[in-house]
């Protein structure tokens, strides 16, 4: 697999889990489950750690796959593991 093959393959369960730190196997299922790769996972939870948190439920400006993760995250993984 090339470096590009790689950058653009989804995240495994493992690469969540070292990415978004212990968690239900729920959260994580959801993750994979959207197809997102390594650099979506981390953009959404970049986004959801962010100071513009309060304010992602008028708009967030992720689309595809990392808005997916978003939306798993900000559902299922607890507010203190946020930050």
């Amino acid at each position: 697999m090339t470096a590009l093959e790689k950058q653009n393959a989804p995240a495994s369960a493992n690469e969540v889990r070292a990415i978004i730190g212990p968690c239900d196997d729920e959260i994580v299922a959801g993750v994979v489950a959207t197809g997102a790769t390594r650099d979506e996972v981390l953009e959404a939870l970049a986004w959801l750690a962010s100071d513009d948190y309060l304010h992602r439920k008028l708009h967030h400006s992720l689309s595809g796959r990392a808005a997916d993760v978003f939306d798993v995250l900000e559902a299922r993984w607890p507010e203190e593991n946020r930050r």
